[in-house]
């Protein structure tokens, strides 16, 4: 049996939250290159308007559209699907990559930070796929992938709260996954590890020597970069990943082995 092609994508709509920089961003490009109209939701809609720009650009063919608002706002969830499905003509892929990292001890966890980071890293995703999964069974095709964390498996010190948050969605991921299987929806998560070039990892490795050392700790010996999830992303988006579902993929070159 040949091995399916990108072409289908050219077909698909996706909406890819928090995506005007990082993973989200390069998850956008990947898909923009294999024929996929993308919407790119960041808190900044002037960002997700330059990236969106760029990818028309860059990329022969390419459609793509900005979208604005904040992830802890969860009348959201309701506006981004219907303004990807009225301005790009439909919705097959969802990406839910948005997310709040407050990195301080749980000790010191106010009760804003705690409900702020439930709100765009767990809930809203929920009420996305809420949202979605209707349009995506009219369609009678669909994708979902969450976009997780090492710290769902190993929590680090002050990061309680998005671990937490982090382990319901790879939770909720196995649980929709399973639910869906049978209406040609798959729903994964990927889970990234130290991911240079990111805005939440920018404080940490930005002091000297940090990232050599961050290096050393990681069995394949090198920080990820955003182009490794997408990657990914791409394989669980097209027809080579149709049977792959209810599954959490790590991407942090190797440091959760067991």
């Amino acid at each position: 049996m040949p091995i399916p092609s990108d072409s289908e994508l050219k077909t698909r709509c996706a909406l890819i939250t928090g995506a005007g920089r990082g993973i989200g961003l390069a998850i956008a490009r990947r898909l923009a290159g294999a024929g996929c109209a993308v919407a790119i939701q960041d808190i900044d809609q002037a960002i997700a308007a330059r990236e969106a720009e760029r990818i028309a650009a860059e990329i022969p063919g390419a459609r793509a559209v900005a979208l604005g608002g904040d992830a802890t706002d969860l009348d959201r969830a309701e506006a981004w699907v219907g303004e990807t499905v009225a301005k790009l003509g439909g919705l097959h892929i969802l990406i839910n990559n948005a997310a709040i990292q407050d990195a301080v001890s749980w000790l010191d966890m106010t009760r804003e930070s705690i409900e702020s980071q439930l709100r765009a890293d767990f809930t809203l995703p929920i009420l996305l796929c809420q949202r979605a999964v209707p349009i995506l069974r009219r369609a009678g095709w669909g994708r979902i992938i969450n976009i997780g964390s090492i710290q769902q498996r190993v929590g680090n010190p002050g990061m309680l709260a998005y671990a937490m948050c982090k382990a319901a969605l790879d939770n909720m991921t196995h649980a929709l996954g399973r639910e869906l299987a049978g209406e040609h929806i798959t729903v994964n998560l990927i889970a990234p590890g130290h991911i240079d070039a990111t805005l939440r990892n920018k404080d940490s490795l930005d002091t000297e020597g940090a990232r050599e050392k961050a290096a050393e700790r990681i069995p394949a010996k090198r920080l990820g970069q955003p182009e490794d999830c997408a990657g990914l992303a791409l394989l669980l988006c097209s027809e080579a990943g149709s049977y792959i579902t209810g599954q959490s993929i790590y991407v942090d070159g190797g440091l959760s082995a067991r």
